[in-house]
């Protein structure tokens, strides 16, 4: 305990740090809330995805409570003034917010990852996210080893134990480094990946932006992170812990809720586009009709059906039929993930994506 006494008296910087994560934590409910809204009604359609940003959303509020009960038993104020009971349990409850809170943001970027893996086939596409998926979890495993054998015995990561051995602060920061440094990189990664194929969609340009921003929204948690490695560089882990713990658990709770809201964004596009368009914004109607479409009849057999809203020929409908079915496998492949996309983030529901997966095998097969 620092024997000095602190110019500033008997104050606390806690409650700023009780705000700011309560009203983050505000949002992300909401934004979860309404993605998990639009998929149980009408029908139930939960994917793995959503089970798994619910995961993150549990540990996030479990995070929360911890916090607010640190604060009670004296984060946020000068070690001069708290008690040595108190500051046993304050410590001990951040020591268990590190080791949870990791997981908050981890799930949450695994969620995304798993969505992404929705929209494409490829080799490249699925190992890439794969990868980003393992390295997450072995990251968030590796740093919660290196918490618990930080300290020997472990309990003196909270109390004050004779003859404890504990890392050093430039230990302790190495891991940090190394963690903070892989968060980044999947950031970008689960962040910039989607851009080409939401850029190329058949949709108007405003809606494309509006898409892109959405799933571009985990660059704000890289962005956090980033601040969290220029704070951990001065951090001292030995003057006065309780007051200057404060700055990097209120960084950290940033950015488990802004991957929570980054997460659940590209599921509100359509109330999004609901909400501007009260405001006159337009924009967001198709400027391409679709001409026809491949659908399977009850035994199995494709036909051509053309739009009720479009008269054509009998001469067009079948040079069309001709081009579709000239199409070779890889040109269907590869507009395969456009078109996955445009559905998974236009309001379609998960069973209708089913289906156009099987149409276009089934497309893809006659084509070859």
């Amino acid at each position: 305990m620092n024997t000095e006494t602190p110019l500033d008296g008997n104050t606390t910087v806690a409650p700023r740090m009780i705000i700011i994560s309560a009203v983050l934590l505000l949002v992300a409910l909401t934004a979860y809330s309404l993605r998990i809204y639009t998929y149980v009604r009408p029908a139930f359609k939960l994917a793995g995805e959503d089970y798994i940003i619910s995961l993150a959303v549990a540990v996030e509020m479990t995070v929360f409570a911890l916090l607010v009960a640190a604060s009670c038993y004296g984060l946020g104020r000068h070690s001069f003034y708290v008690t040595h009971d108190n500051s046993e349990r304050a410590l001990h409850c951040m020591f268990v917010i590190m080791m949870v809170g990791l997981w908050a943001a981890t799930l949450a970027r695994v969620s995304v990852a798993y969505m992404l893996l929705r929209l494409d086939s490829s080799h490249i596409w699925r190992i890439t996210l794969w990868f980003g998926i393992i390295i997450q979890i072995v990251a968030v495993l590796g740093a919660n080893i290196c918490q618990l054998i930080q300290c020997r015995p472990l309990r003196s990561m909270w109390a004050v134990v004779p003859d404890a051995r504990c890392w050093s602060p430039i230990q302790t920061q190495i891991w940090g480094y190394i963690f903070a440094g892989i968060s980044i990189l999947c950031d970008l990664l689960f962040a910039l990946m989607p851009l080409p194929l939401v850029w190329n969609l058949t949709r108007p340009l405003l809606e494309r932006i509006l898409l892109a921003v959405l799933m571009a929204l985990g660059l704000c948690a890289t962005a956090v992170a980033a601040l969290k490695i220029y704070h951990m560089n001065g951090f001292d882990l030995t003057s006065d812990f309780l007051r200057t713990i404060v700055e990097m658990a209120l960084l950290s709770r940033v950015e488990e809720l802004v991957l929570i809201v980054a997460a659940c964004a590209p599921f509100l596009k359509s109330p999004t586009e609901s909400f501007l368009r009260r405001f006159n914004v337009s924009g967001f109607r198709s400027t391409m009709q679709s001409l026809n479409k491949i659908v399977l009849t009850t035994n199995d057999s494709p036909h051509l059906a053309v739009n009720h809203k479009t008269s054509q020929s009998k001469g067009f409908e079948a040079s069309k039929d001709t081009i579709l079915h000239s199409q070779s496998s890889s040109e269907i492949g590869r507009n395969k993930g456009f078109e996955l996309v445009q559905d998974a983030l236009s309001g379609s529901s998960r069973q209708d994506m089913e289906h156009k997966r099987k149409d276009q095998t089934f497309a893809g097969a006659n084509a070859v």
